[in-house]
């Protein structure tokens, strides 16, 4: 069963990867609709751990406005 965007409900095809989840809420997500935020608290002091975390529009607006 092919994976589906929580956002525009489009499943992964060929052309249409769902490689992320959403941070906070775990919708699956293409690559059109993840957003990127640089979230401080995972930043690692000496800088080797990324920290970049991916949201839905509505957990970005909710929690990163």
């Amino acid at each position: 069963m092919p994976w589906e965007c929580g956002e525009c409900r489009k499943k992964e095809t060929e052309y249409i990867k769902i490689d992320t989840v959403c941070h906070h809420c775990g919708k699956p997500l293409c690559d059109k609709h993840r957003i990127e935020v640089l979230e401080d608290a995972f930043a690692d002091s000496d800088g080797e751990v990324s920290n970049r975390a991916f949201h839905c529009k509505s957990c970005k607006e909710k929690h990163h406005s």
